[in-house]
């Protein structure tokens, strides 16, 4: 069993404080996993044994993960890092092909963006609020998982906890408004006034429910398996990631709703070319 000092955790979680809070599970989480490769903390590890270990795993995006950590947590210490940066890029080409060689996969597989619009609307038809909402918000605003966790209120006075997302019931409108989501610290507050007459409806059936202390009310079941059940709502169980390379597909030369996904996602051009344009092979 290996054990480690809770210094180097600490330092290493509070270095990158700044970042959104899932982020930081997600560091913490490839934290743990280094440690527990190495056996030891990862600034007692010389870049060498670093790159041994990291070049061991079994897929790209997994090296780079930990090359990252090494990277951060070494920073820290004031540790060399270059061999590691050297690394990162190197891996970069391969990250390149490996997402195009998906592409090549999903082009031929994938639905259409009419199907998903054709599902949507047959979740309207049978009265299925919850992932007609999920649904809708992939299709319409292109979110990813943590942004489809939030309170739904009836009053602006409950909108105001910025580390919460929320769905303010006004009127005869909707104002979602983001807080917490992936490049919140890059983007923002995310703030949308949504007038659909049928979101409003099914938003007011969900908050009903929830009034209530219904079951149709509660509209994410256990808040740390939030991938789940987004992907459980969409159509075929594709999830966000594969809707929003339909979607993009579907839009490619509609260089105005393209520079609306990027606002939309809080993610750039360049990344969404590089990581959800299914043409890319």
């Amino acid at each position: 069993m290996y054990i480690y000092k809770m210094a180097e955790l600490e330092e290493f979680i509070k270095s990158v404080s700044d970042k959104s809070v899932n982020t930081q599970k997600a560091y913490k989480t490839q934290y743990n996993k280094l440690h527990k490769l190495l056996g030891k903390d990862v600034n007692e590890a010389s870049e060498k044994k670093l790159m041994e270990i990291i070049l061991e795993q079994p897929n790209n995006n997994g090296k780079q993960a930990l090359i990252n950590i090494s990277i951060l947590v070494r920073r820290i210490y004031g540790l060399k890092t270059e061999k590691l940066e050297n690394l990162r890029e190197k891996l970069k080409g391969a990250l390149k092909e490996d997402v195009k060689e998906k592409n090549a996969v999903l082009k031929d597989t994938l639905p259409t963006y009419e199907d998903l619009v054709e599902f949507t609307d047959h979740l309207w038809d049978k009265m299925e609020w919850r992932d007609y909402i999920i649904n809708y918000l992939l299709l319409h605003y292109q979110v990813r998982n943590q942004d489809l966790v939030f309170d739904i209120v009836n009053k602006k006075k409950q909108t105001k906890d910025e580390t919460k997302n929320f769905m303010w019931l006004s009127g005869k409108k909707v104002v979602y408004t983001r807080n917490v989501y992936k490049t919140a610290n890059s983007y923002g507050k995310k703030t949308d006034i949504i007038t659909d007459p049928k979101f409003i409806v099914a938003m007011k059936r969900v908050y009903a429910c929830s009034s209530r202390d219904e079951e149709c009310g509660i509209f994410i079941p256990t808040l740390s398996q939030v991938g789940y059940y987004i992907k459980k709502a969409t159509y075929k169980q594709l999830g966000e990631g594969n809707y929003v390379k339909i979607i993009i597909n579907h839009f490619r030369k509609d260089f105005s709703k393209l520079k609306e996904i990027s606002e939309n996602r809080g993610t750039s051009l360049t990344t969404l070319a590089e990581n959800y344009d299914i043409e890319n092979i």
